[in-house]
């Protein structure tokens, strides 16, 4: 038999945080927003759920996702309209609302692709491969045409593709480890904070109502999956090109974030931060955000930046990916010989050499 559809029925009103759902961060509220009938949907019913089995899980969003994609369907055209009504019909699932609606400041928001590809080309675009530039162009094409006017879902796209190298990295490092081939804790921790740097840059889109589209987060779970495994094979293949690739994503990222910043910079700076990015920038536990910065010296006091307001978040976001740029520039010319350690020097002798490790 087939997995059993959950109880139906309207999303509860109260957003529950995220140490109560996982019970390992204190006090980050879940965002929720209102939808057209004035009535709050948490966020966290798309993503947040308690734990349970693969198949417990699975078939949770298997059920959640239909009945969205249904939704979607009904608010569509004439035609989509009454397919989705009869598949509805014979799958026998009761009509519910679509997921949540953005802050109506959001509708306001522009991005400009022309000037974002002036600002490229007045950077230049870092060198690389045919194939890795093939895979990075047809992304960045398919993102410009979709999301055109749609920044907000544009950047939630983007940020769920981002953070996939660094689980990339991340899991042919355990493997080198796992077989003995060798053992480098101190850059699979830098990737770690990398990774929980684009998380929360995703939990901000979330906040902003990004992801609420069926069709954004089937677009994105799916091209993330497709990414994981491309950049999976690159490492083993060879480091250099799969830190390319991010290389790439994440100039295309400072870029775009810094022509959206200049843009929209009076209707950002009138809108208050969200409290995932004031607890992230400001009042949470720092220890990742500053591990990734590793182009800062380890003398340099951290980096402590304002999250008064959606422009210093936005800007913030900006500057983190120049961040990730540097970081991914000297792992690609350190694996290829050509650069010193993209680690900085505490963090190299934090652990001790290897022969300290043997003789131990």
């Amino acid at each position: 038999s087939g997995p059993q559809a959950p109880a139906r029925g309207h999303p509860p009103a109260s957003a529950h945080t995220d140490a109560e759902q996982h019970g390992h961060v204190a006090e980050v509220p879940v965002a929720a927003f209102a939808d057209v009938e004035g009535e709050a949907w948490p966020i966290g019913a798309f993503g947040n759920d308690q734990p349970a089995n693969a198949w417990g899980l699975g078939s949770r969003v298997f059920w959640r996702e239909l009945d969205q994609l249904l939704a979607a369907m009904r608010s569509g055209p004439v035609w989509l309209r009454v397919v989705g009504e009869e598949l509805a019909r014979a799958l026998q699932r009761e009509e519910v609302p679509t997921g949540p609606c953005p802050p109506p400041f959001v509708a306001s928001l522009t991005l400009d692709v022309d000037k974002v590809i002036e600002r490229e080309n007045a950077r230049g675009v870092p060198e690389s491969t045919p194939f890795v530039k093939a895979n990075f162009f047809l992304l960045c094409w398919t993102l410009d045409r979709i999301y055109d006017g749609r920044p907000i879902p544009k950047f939630w796209v983007l940020e769920t593709v981002a953070r996939l190298p660094y689980f990339s990295y991340i899991t042919v490092l355990h493997l080198y480890e796992s077989l003995g081939w060798w053992r480098t804790p101190q850059l699979r921790e830098v990737h770690n904070a990398e990774e929980d740097n684009e998380l929360h840059h995703l939990l901000i889109m979330e906040s902003l109502g990004g992801g609420c589209a069926w069709f954004d987060r089937f677009l994105a779970q799916h091209a993330a999956l497709l990414y994981y495994w491309v950049v999976v094979a690159l490492f083993l293949l060879d480091p250099r090109l799969a830190y390319n690739f991010s290389l790439l994503v994440e100039e295309h990222a400072f870029v775009t974030y810094a022509q959206f910043v200049d843009e929209n910079r009076q209707i950002l700076e009138k809108v208050p931060a969200p409290p995932i990015a004031v607890s992230y920038y400001r009042t949470g536990d720092l220890y990742y955000f500053d591990k990734f910065q590793t182009s800062r010296a380890s003398t340099a006091p951290p980096r402590r930046p304002p999250c008064d307001t959606l422009l210093d978040v936005f800007a913030n976001i900006r500057d983190d990916e120049q961040e990730h740029v540097l970081t991914m520039r000297s792992c690609q010319e350190w694996w290829g010989g050509a650069g010193p350690s993209p680690l900085r020097g505490a963090e190299q002798s934090a652990l001790g050499a290897r022969e300290d490790w043997r003789r131990w």
